[in-house]
């Protein structure tokens, strides 16, 4: 009998783990389908030099930095278009060519350190879009976090300004700014 108690509770364990870590997956889903959508939403507030990479053949090209779940959630945008191009995401594995990009977005779960590709990036008019602490303190120019529950962003006007990108004054109603 207390073999079989037990197997019960190890089942009953087992399925309780399940549903947390499913729902925890789920969450974490949840959070990233929000940054995709806010990213795209971004993106049109945005005004890239008319010299920008990532615009060959009305394409708007995306790099990626994260795993897969994620990029997964990301690739969802390609169904869609920024100012008249095709979005197209692409994981981004190390810093090379990334200037060939108009937008990267690095996650926390980035085989790339953010600080890395920010220093690849200095200089194109790549927009840069990240979430790791301080990421738009130090030089990026999107950085997502949570408060409260809700992904909220900062916005770095001085990297923006300069990589050339022109950040439409109705952005800053929603995001927070930091830097000078």
């Amino acid at each position: 009998m207390k073999k079989y108690a037990a197997k019960r509770l190890i089942s009953i364990a087992l399925f309780a783990i399940s549903i947390v870590c499913s729902n925890l997956a789920f969450a974490n889903n949840l959070e990233y389908k929000i940054k995709a959508v806010l990213a795209f939403k971004i993106l049109s507030y945005i005004q890239f030099p008319a010299s920008s990479a990532g615009f060959e053949e009305n394409i708007f090209k995306i790099g990626f930095s994260g795993n897969d779940a994620e990029l997964a959630v990301f690739k969802s945008l390609e169904s869609k278009k920024v100012k008249g191009r095709k979005i197209s995401v692409e994981q981004i594995t190390s810093t090379d060519n990334l200037a060939s990009f108009s937008s990267v977005f690095i996650s926390q779960h980035s085989g790339l350190p953010w600080q890395k590709v920010l220093v690849a990036l200095k200089g194109t008019s790549t927009l840069t879009l990240g979430e790791a602490d301080s990421f738009a303190e130090t030089g990026g120019i999107i950085g997502f976090y949570k408060f409260q529950d809700k992904i909220r962003f900062l916005i770095n006007r001085e990297a923006a300004e300069n990589s050339g990108l022109k950040i439409n004054a109705q952005l800053f109603r929603v995001g927070k700014l930091v830097g000078n």
